[in-house]
């Protein structure tokens, strides 16, 4: 739970802070990282199906087989961040372009969002391998059932990034109060900030590991192993795929609703990530723990961990839930926007608190049921769940009947609604109790 939110407060430190420079960067922040999460979605097959073979390799005691598979990961992802780093960092004005629709006109019309999109996006692509390494090797030690050192290194780093996030964004001034001691960087300063942080944290952890497994062990690939790897992931990138399309089509669908709605929007998507880091830390505690469980063959006690991790999952909520309602206005003060942006993200705060006990099942029952190898089945709902209930309704309540980014919000949680229903049915199911190796 910790780690998890420790991981994610990094982005939230950037979004707040650069909260303070106005709708325009707000927007390119919003886009940004909208892309860069569809971006690394392509690698989830990696974390996913690694994460499943190292913490059953562990419940069934072949050590040896989990650390193939560790440098199997690890090496795969560097490669391929580097590929994608490198993608991002010539073509970030126009990945971003996709979004705002701005691509639909000629480039000297369109709007301020994709260049100031691409102050950050150049920066932040030179961390992009840095980042998919450190996932990797971060679910290499929670897969083992190590969360401490990756909880440590974490902590460490989002220090660093918050320190040179006030550095390098406001020059070391105090919004509205002192002057600058050099010239503020803005969204820039943000993308410099969390590169230096994702330098520092990926070589850290690199070494920790190779300290315990040996250098050699976690830079040599096995063939075999990741073969297995994706095998067990790709459905997880697949279903990532139609959960962040899904993404993509509201981040459209925002844009295409004005500049407010999309502000309004992104700021209510930061608030969300945030207070459901503690539900998805229980998620992610839980699928290592069923793999564990599975792998020993011990079923009653997986299914009997599986219902107390959902109920623990629903009762943690009410924090949150209780927090967003009470403080809406605080935290939507911290944010330098207008007035209208403003009273349209308190109402999407509202409608967010009571989705997110729905929420809430849906971040826990995926990964168990992906730890049992049923991971199609979660592919399946996430695109059924959109398909049916969010794309039509949130175009039609947010377009058609003109009601906004209300309407487009609401459609978005009805989708929840139903996705925790369809989950729930499927665990019920018990097609996911057996083992993989």
């Amino acid at each position: 739970m910790i780690q998890g939110f420790l991981f994610t407060l990094m982005g939230f430190v950037d979004a707040l802070m650069i909260g303070q420079l106005g709708e325009v960067a707000i927007s390119g922040l919003g886009n940004s990282q909208q892309l860069l999460t569809f971006s690394f979605l392509l690698f989830a097959a990696l974390s996913t199906g690694g994460s499943i073979l190292i913490s059953q390799y562990s419940g069934a005691h072949q050590s040896a087989k989990a650390i193939q598979v560790a440098g199997s990961i690890i090496v795969s992802a560097a490669l391929c961040g580097v590929a994608l780093g490198a993608i991002v960092y010539f073509y970030s004005a126009e990945l971003v372009a996709l979004l705002t629709t701005d691509f639909l006109k000629p480039s000297d019309q369109w709007s301020d969002v994709p260049s100031t999109a691409s102050l950050y996006l150049s920066v932040v692509a030179l961390a992009i391998p840095l980042m998919l390494v450190s996932q990797m090797v971060a679910a290499t030690f929670n897969a083992t059932g190590d969360t401490r050192t990756p909880v440590k290194v974490a902590v460490t780093f989002n220090v660093v990034n918050f320190v040179g996030n006030y550095v390098f964004i406001f020059g070391l001034a105090i919004p509205g109060i002192t002057e600058p001691l050099f010239p503020p960087m803005g969204l820039r300063g943000a993308a410099i900030a969390t590169l230096f942080a994702s330098a520092g944290q990926c070589g850290v952890l690199l070494y920790l590991l190779a300290k315990r497994f040996g250098l050699k062990a976690i830079f040599t690939p096995n063939t075999a192993e990741l073969k297995k790897v994706i095998t067990l992931g790709y459905p997880s990138t697949v279903d990532g795929f139609y959960w962040q399309g899904a993404r993509v089509f509201y981040t459209v669908l925002m844009n295409a609703i004005g500049a407010i709605a999309f502000t309004g929007y992104t700021i209510v998507r930061t608030f969300k990530s945030l207070f459901l880091l503690p539900v998805g830390g229980i998620g992610q505690a839980t699928a290592i723990r069923i793999g564990q469980l599975l792998g020993a063959g011990k079923y009653r006690l997986a299914k009997a961990s599986a219902v107390s991790a959902i109920a623990t999952g629903v009762v943690v909520m009410l924090i949150p839930v209780v927090l967003l309602i009470a403080l809406s206005d605080s935290l939507l003060s911290l944010y330098n926007i207008q007035q209208e942006s403003h009273r349209l993200a308190r109402i999407c705060i509202w409608i967010l608190a009571v989705s997110l006990f729905f929420t809430a099942v849906n971040s826990v029952i995926p990964g168990l049921l992906r730890a049992g190898g049923d991971a199609k089945a979660v592919m399946n709902i996430t695109l059924i769940s959109f398909a049916v209930v969010g794309a039509p309704v949130s175009f039609l309540l947010g377009i058609v009947l003109d009601y906004g980014l209300i309407g487009a919000f609401i459609g978005i949680s009805l989708e929840e609604v139903f996705k925790s229903y369809l989950f729930v049915r499927r665990m019920k199911q018990n097609a996911w109790i057996h083992t993989l190796v």
